[in-house]
């Protein structure tokens, strides 16, 4: 064969030498695939059918396998295995799924025969087809006349793509163009030079933008806005001379990115953002300074966001670098804040949050004083008793700018304080709702009010007052229209304050939803905390035991990859009394980068630290796992444990304990 892979076969290498001897002729037969006729009847002699019934299903073959007999009887026998093709006993015939066989794809070496057939085309053609592989396996007809210069070359680039479906090069639908197999895109993609693909890509780019870009800053980018900015993304390193058209592009790369969070797709948000800021170049500061703000804070949030927490520093100081005053590095100094809580270096978490807070003007005193909290938490009480739901809901909003930080970096700093510092929580609870009734109210007073709910049940033991202002968070939310935190919303209160009052399997369902519905928002630590949650909830709840073991197991992975250091330490703990109740010895501190061997090492190091919480539900875990297998003697120990090593230095009601 002409295709032949294996050039020193015996036969071969027999043939060649006979011909080039020239002591003998040699005649060599070009011998092409069956036409869709012949394939047809090659298909209706097997299935025995008539041939005008076979001649869709042969169509699809014959363009599949160019019909090449041994291609199309492997295919066929494919389609038999994956049952795309039976036999209907009912009907006495061969039926088939016409939807399964156009999406099978070709068989590799056909592909890679095609593959060398493409190089073998015109110029043209070829080039109109390192064009379409530049979008990848498919493209869409209307982003490909967007792509072209004028209707003259959208003309040319059609007539050249009907060829190469002709040749079955390509595929064509009523919406796309597409490549039937990898290695024949790849081929066309591959023709050129690295350097001449990434010039193709930024022209493409470029040239989709022109007639994309119709739409004012307010308003979403398009999906071929999308497309054309994936094709830059592509040209790598390719340099722009007009600064007017490079900050054009950074703020589309801006905007792109900021969209990409909003949809939970941080990977790509990274990617816009680092091509939005290759734009502002050296002198991007100076150009544009407000562009290249938003540019290296949004990066800033990105690299939290991908668990990049080695890189945020870099792109902070660049902000406070060249910011003009404090309120343009507010942001940086939140999101460093929150790499900080992610990474476990809770100290220096609220280090910074003091920090920032004394410069918004509502500095905090880190010393708890129980006499100050207990006359606080009745001054709010009797606060919030003035107002009726109504009359809390009519508070205007709140515009202070540097308020709105500050009830920002509070409701932000509340996981690190319940982690490290439960009796702070009253504070950050009555300061939280002080600004909310003296300024305003905003999205963060909801989370202000459940916290002071949290401190009614869980110190002033009044749960039913509690469980009505909780109740008003909600409407809180849906007064700012903002949806979005209301998975975070649902976490806080089922996790902490309405299992009080509720049965623990209401809990347990909803948290089972919140874990997504609040990483669709970013918010990472939450996200981490509601499965944590779940997992603890549902064993206690009496849920499976082996799901609540493969939930525990898959959790901690995740955790790794989001590198929440701190979190995989709690989740171990769970995971640990899950395996204890099944009888399993599995090691679940076997996880990368956790250099703990058992609970009692992590107790030690939980203590040492001075992290309360976390220490606190180990306590609790040992608890359980004791009074399920009636080991009461020890379970008294652990209480009596608990309550001088933890306890003491804690005023915040265990979900866990209150619950069991």
């Amino acid at each position: 064969r002409s295709n032949e892979k294996y050039k020193n076969q015996s036969l071969v290498d027999c043939i060649e030498s006979i011909e080039r001897s020239n002591a003998t002729q040699v005649t060599r037969m070009q011998l092409g695939g069956m036409d869709i006729e012949g394939t047809n009847a090659m298909i209706a002699d097997a299935l025995k059918l008539p041939i005008r019934l076979t001649r869709p299903l042969s169509v699809a073959v014959h363009q599949k396998t160019l019909g090449n007999p041994l291609f199309v009887k492997v295919f066929l026998t494919m389609l038999f295995e994956e049952h795309a093709i039976s036999y209907s006993f009912k009907k006495k015939r061969w039926l088939w799924d016409m939807n399964i066989i156009h999406q099978r794809s070709m068989d590799r070496e056909l592909a890679a025969i095609l593959s060398e057939k493409l190089l073998s085309m015109s110029r043209e053609v070829q080039e109109t087809l390192t064009f379409v592989a530049c979008f990848g396996m498919r493209i869409r007809k209307d982003v490909l006349s967007m792509a072209s210069y004028d209707s003259e070359e959208a003309s040319r680039i059609l007539s050249c793509l009907k060829i190469a479906v002709k040749e079955s090069i390509l595929d064509e639908d009523d919406e796309y163009f597409s490549f039937p197999h990898d290695l024949i895109q790849q081929a066309a993609y591959e023709r050129v030079h690295e350097k001449e693909l990434r010039s193709y890509h930024f022209s493409i780019g470029l040239q989709i933008l022109k007639k994309a870009i119709h739409t004012t800053q307010a308003e979403p980018l398009s999906l071929v806005a999308f497309i054309a900015l994936e094709q830059i993304i592509m040209a790598k390193d390719m340099t722009v001379p007009d600064p007017k058209v490079r900050m054009s592009l950074a703020l589309l790369f801006l905007r792109a990115g900021k969209h990409s969070i909003q949809v939970a797709a941080f990977p790509s948000a990274l990617s816009y953002f680092e091509r939005g800021l290759s734009f502002l170049g050296e002198d991007g500061w100076e150009l544009n300074h407000e562009l290249s703000l938003r540019l290296h804070e949004s990066m800033c949030h990105a690299c939290y966001l991908n668990a990049l927490p080695d890189r945020v520093p870099a792109y902070t100081d660049m902000v406070i670098s060249h910011a003009d005053d404090f309120m343009d590095q507010v942001k940086c100094h939140h999101i460093t804040m929150q790499t900080l809580a992610s990474t476990g270096n809770f100290k220096n978490a609220f280090d910074k949050f003091f920090e920032v807070m004394k410069q918004l003007g509502e500095e905090l005193s880190p010393n708890v004083d129980p006499s100050i909290i207990f006359p606080a938490m009745y001054a709010t009480k009797n606060d919030l008793n003035k107002y009726s739901t109504e009359d809390l809901m009519n508070v205007p909003k709140m515009t202070d700018k540097k308020k709105q930080w500050a009830m920002t970096f509070m409701d932000s700093i509340i996981p690190c304080v319940f982690v490290i510092s439960p009796l702070f929580l009253p504070t950050i609870a009555n300061r939280m709702m002080s600004l909310s009734l003296r300024y305003g109210l905003t999205k963060e007073s909801a989370f202000g009010l459940y916290s002071y709910c949290y401190c009614l049940g869980c110190m002033l033991q009044d749960i039913d007052e509690g469980y009505h202002w909780i109740k008003v968070t909600r409407l809180m939310l849906e007064r700012f229209n903002a949806t979005e935190l209301c998975p975070k919303l649902k976490l806080v209160q089922y996790s902490f304050l309405i299992y009080m009052k509720e049965p623990l399997q209401s809990a347990t369902n909803v948290l089972f939803h919140c874990r997504e519905d609040i990483m669709m928002v970013g918010d990472v630590e939450y996200a981490i905390l509601s499965a944590h949650f779940h997992c603890q909830f549902a064993v206690l709840s009496g849920a499976s035991l082996s799901n609540a073991e493969k939930e525990c197991d898959s959790l901690s992975m995740e955790m790794f990859r989001l590198k929440q250091t701190q979190s995989i330490l709690e989740n171990a703990s769970i995971h640990h009394m899950v395996l204890q109740l099944i009888g399993s010895d599995k090691d679940p501190f076997a996880i990368p980068g956790i250099t703990y061997k058992d609970e009692d090492e992590v107790l030690d190091h939980l203590e040492s630290s001075g992290n309360v919480v976390f220490a606190n539900s180990i306590y609790i875990h040992r608890v359980v796992t004791a009074c399920f297998f009636r080991r009461y003697e020890y379970a008294a120990d652990m209480i009596e444990k608990y309550h001088s090593e933890v306890g003491k230095g804690s005023l915040v009601l265990s979900a866990v304990m209150y619950a069991f």
